[in-house]
C-alpha cells in the first residue's frame, strides 16, 4: 500500500451478449466518472460521449465546487437532450463517480511531483480495453477536519455505482469488510426499496433492475445526487455491468480487497462480470487515494441537502456528519 500516491486502474468490455460499448469510463486531474449510455443504435455511445465532453472540463478547474459540478452537468443535460431529438427519441446516459475538490494530488513540497495521466475506454466495440492512471506525492497533507485538499464530491444520476472502501489497520492491504455503497439507484426497485413499499427479496422479484427514473437526457429533467467525503481510501466506480452480474457488494468487497494495485483490481472485477454472464457492458474504476496517517478520524461521506456545500455548511454540522460511518446497503 503506498500512502502518499493516488494510483487508479480503468478497464471496460463490451460483454458477451452486446454488439458495442455504450459504456465510458474517464480518469483525468481528480475526476473520475463512469457513463453508461442507452438509446437506440449509436445513440446510447454518443450520449455518454457528450456527458464525459462536459465533465472533462472540470478537469481545467484548478478547484471545483458544487455550482462547478452543477454547471457542467446541466451542459450535459442539455446536448444529451438535443441528441435525443435529433436521433427521434430518447437518447440518455447515467453517471456516476468522484470528483475531487482539488484537480491535483494532495500538496507536497516537492512542487516536481508528477502529474496524472489521462485514461479513457469504451465506445469503441472492442472487447477489451484499460488504461493505467498514476498520480504521485511524495508525502500526504495530514487529514484535519474542513481541509479542502482532502475532500471529494461523488455524484450520481442513474443505477452506475460508487463505492467506498478503507485500507487494513496496519496498511497491509484492503479491508472488505468496510465496502460502503455510497450512491442509491435512481431506479424503481430502489426507490420501492427505501419507501419500504417491498422487501429487497420483493423487489427484485417483481421489478426489473434496469427501469431507472433519472438518467442525462431524461426530457424531465435531472436531480442529480451530490455528497460531499473525505478523498482517502479506496474507491471502485462501476456501471450496471458490474454489480448487476456479481453475486452482490460481498463479492465485489472480495474481489477488490484482494490486489493491492488498483489496474489489477479492476481487471478482475471485469473478468468476474464476464464470469458472470457478460450480458451488459461493464466498465470499472478503482480510484486509491491517500491513505492518510495518523488518522484524525473515521472517513465518512455525507449526503449534500440543497444549496448546501462546503462554504455554508456549519463548522459544527460538518463536523457531526463526517464522524458519522454510513451503514452498509
Amino acid at each position: 500500500m503506498n500512502i502518499g500516491h493516488l494510483t487508479a486502474g480503468l478497464a471496460t468490455d463490451v460483454g458477451l451478449k452486446r454488439r458495442n460499448n455504450q459504456d465510458l469510463g474517464y480518469a483525468d486531474h481528480g475526476v473520475y466518472v463512469v457513463c453508461d449510455g442507452m438509446g437506440g443504435g449509436m445513440g446510447g455511445e454518443r450520449a455518454s460521449a457528450r456527458a464525459i465532453d462536459h465533465l472533462r472540463a472540470l478537469t481545467a478547474l484548478p478547484v471545483r465546487n458544487r455550482a462547478d459540478i452543477e454547471t457542467v452537468l446541466a451542459d450535459a443535460q442539455t446536448d444529451v437532450l438535443a441528441l435525443g431529438q435529433e436521433l427521434g427519441g430518447v437518447a440518455g446516459t447515467t453517471v456516476t463517480g468522484l470528483i475531487l475538490v482539488h484537480g491535483d494530488a494532495p500538496d507536497t513540497d516537492d512542487d516536481d511531483s508528477p502529474t496524472v495521466l489521462s485514461g479513457i475506454g469504451g465506445a469503441s466495440g472492442d472487447k477489451t480495453a484499460a488504461a493505467d492512471l498514476t498520480e504521485t506525492a511524495e508525502d500526504a497533507t495530514l487529514l484535519v477536519p474542513f481541509n479542502t485538499e482532502n475532500l471529494a464530491y461523488v455524484v450520481n444520476i442513474g443505477d452506475s455505482r460508487t463505492y467506498h472502501m478503507d485500507a487494513l489497520e496496519d496498511g497491509s492491504g484492503w479491508d472488505a469488510s468496510t465496502l460502503t455503497r455510497i450512491t442509491r439507484d435512481h431506479s424503481q426497485r430502489q426507490e420501492a426499496i427505501d419507501s419500504g413499499e417491498l422487501l429487497p427479496d420483493v423487489a427484485a422479484s417483481l421489478i426489473p433492475r434496469n427501469v431507472i427514473t433519472q438518467c442525462i437526457g431524461d426530457p424531465d429533467g435531472i436531480d442529480p445526487d451530490l455528497f460531499l467525503t473525505d478523498a482517502t481510501g479506496r474507491f471502485i466506480i462501476c456501471s450496471d455491468g458490474l454489480h448487476a452480474e456479481v453475486s452482490g457488494d460481498d463479492e465485489i468487497a472480495a474481489i477488490a480487497a484482494r490486489y493491492d494495485d488498483p489496474q489489477q483490481a479492476a481487471d478482475a472485477l471485469l473478468q468476474a462480470a464476464l464470469a458472470a454472464g457478460g450480458r451488459d457492458n461493464v466498465t470499472v474504476i478503482v480510484a486509491d487515494m491517500p491513505v492518510l496517517a495518523p488518522k484524525r478520524h473515521a472517513w465518512a461521506v455525507t449526503k449534500l441537502g440543497d444549496e448546501e456545500d462546503i462554504g455554508n455548511i456549519a463548522d459544527q454540522t460538518l463536523q457531526t456528519l463526517r464522524t458519522i460511518t454510513p451503514r452498509r446497503p
